[in-house]
């Protein structure tokens, strides 16, 4: 999904739906798990299938962080350490 081919749908891959998120999050900060969701619906009727590996994909490049006991997802600006 992330690596580019011929045929990918450029409206329906990771980093599209990743720097949606990103926006979204760097505006709010802290964002919950359903609202977060709910701000891919818009890219069609797999943006529920890109949800997860977008998220992923953020977390593994250290730019959010899931907080269990609120549900939600914080934005980590880069370089700030925390």
């Amino acid at each position: 999904m992330i690596r580019p081919a011929k045929h990918l749908n450029l409206n329906m891959c990771v980093l599209r739906a990743a720097s949606r998120l990103l926006a979204k999050l760097q505006v709010d900060r802290i964002c919950g798990y359903e609202d977060l969701r709910q701000n891919l619906s818009n890219l069609g009727e797999d943006a529920d299938v890109l949800f997860l590996p977008t998220v992923h994909f953020l977390y593994l490049l250290g730019l959010v962080e899931y907080h269990t006991q609120t549900d939600s997802f914080e934005y980590i600006q880069p370089g700030s350490g925390s």
